[in-house]
């Protein structure tokens, strides 16, 4: 979706450029309100009916979206379609699946399946798009909902018996934990930057002359050092148990590819380094975050943390986005001045580690 929403939604009748905008903002929105609650949920009644419900909202949305006959009914469906808010859900569900010496290899593995999906879709979208048109595009998303959600429910995997029996935790003492509010701001930071940084590079290309059909090569080769070198790299840091090294180096690429985008916009040799070194960084953190955060809490709270950590990315990944626009209208460096200066405030805040005891 993201190539062709609004190339497409605003054709809608009864559309403009703010009701496009909203059609498509309205989604994360939705998914943002619902991660705790359905986090929560799932700590209580199981990851399994969660997952299912979940996924049968997503798709009953995407239906909801193919169906629309106006940008309003649009808007309505894009609403029920993020309802299917289950990505904390899956991540606890991980967890409790993972012991802890392999987990971040676990998640590091999910990453990678999760970063081939979002270049297959930013290759394949516009192709669709073209010859099934957005709504036929809807519908595929339906259809990948639906064979989730069966997935989900006929080979989803029970949970140790130990872990059956474990009480679910209350709300507060999660967002009030202190050893959590590293991750929080991490996945908050990270997930601002992203989306501020992927809003105006796109644009830096084509203002050196680059078709726009032409950005999947660029995204090819600043993704391809995070997919070479990630997994083997947190692999072997997982296996000596050493993480101090990772984190700073996470933090330190992503840092120096937004220095380098600032000061080397009008350079092609600059911007793809840029791009490959502030990605490998953001990409380094995806796996260990979440790995980190469900090893600290109980197989009882997972679910509600999760959520808690999902809301905060998808917070930042919003104001990221919304921001982009704002900044460079006041200048046009500013947006990349504004990124490198919250990942130096991240590091004097507190960079994440990995905790004492794991569960």
């Amino acid at each position: 979706m993201l190539p062709i929403f609004s190339a497409y939604a605003v054709r809608y009748p009864g559309a403009s450029i703010g009701l496009t905008g909203i059609a498509f903002g309205i989604y994360a929105l939705a998914q943002c309100v619902f991660q705790i609650p359905l986090g929560w949920a799932s700590d209580r009644w199981g990851r399994k009916p969660v997952l299912v419900i979940g996924l049968a909202l997503f798709g009953l949305g995407s239906i909801g979206c193919g169906l629309a006959q106006n940008i309003f009914q649009l808007i309505i469906a894009r609403m029920i379609q993020g309802t299917g808010a289950v990505g904390s859900v899956a991540l606890a569900a991980l967890a409790d699946l993972t012991r802890p010496t392999v987990r971040t290899q676990a998640f590091t593995v999910t990453g990678i399946a999760i970063g081939s999906a979002f270049i297959i879709g930013i290759l394949g979208g516009p192709l669709l798009a073209a010859s099934i048109g957005l709504s036929g595009l809807f519908y595929v998303l339906a259809a990948l909902g639906f064979l989730a959600m069966i997935l989900a429910a006929t080979s989803f995997p029970q949970k140790r018996q130990s872990q059956q029996q474990e009480p679910p935790m209350a709300f507060k003492p999660i967002l009030l934990h202190g050893e959590l509010r590293p991750i929080f701001i991490a996945t908050f930071v990270l997930s601002f930057t992203l989306n501020l940084f992927f809003f105006t590079y796109p644009l830096s290309w084509t203002d050196l002359g680059l078709e726009k059909a032409e950005l999947w090569k660029v995204y090819l080769i600043i993704f391809l050092p995070s997919v070479l070198l990630v997994f083997p790299y947190v692999r072997r840091a997982e296996k000596r148990g050493r993480f101090r090294l990772p984190i700073f180096v996470g933090w330190l690429t992503a840092t120096l590819g937004y220095a380098l985008y600032l000061v080397g916009a009008q350079y092609d040799f600059l911007l793809y380094t840029s791009g490959a070194a502030f990605f490998f960084g953001y990409s380094l953190y995806q796996p260990i975050l979440p790995a980190f955060l469900t090893q600290r809490i109980p197989p009882g709270g997972r679910g509600t943390a999760t959520g808690v950590y999902t809301f905060f990315g998808f917070v930042g990944s919003s104001l990221g986005g919304m921001l982009g626009g704002g900044l460079l209208h006041i200048s046009p460096s500013l947006p990349e001045f504004v990124g490198v200066m919250l990942l130096v405030i991240w590091y004097f805040l507190g960079l994440p580690d990995r905790p004492d005891s794991i569960s």
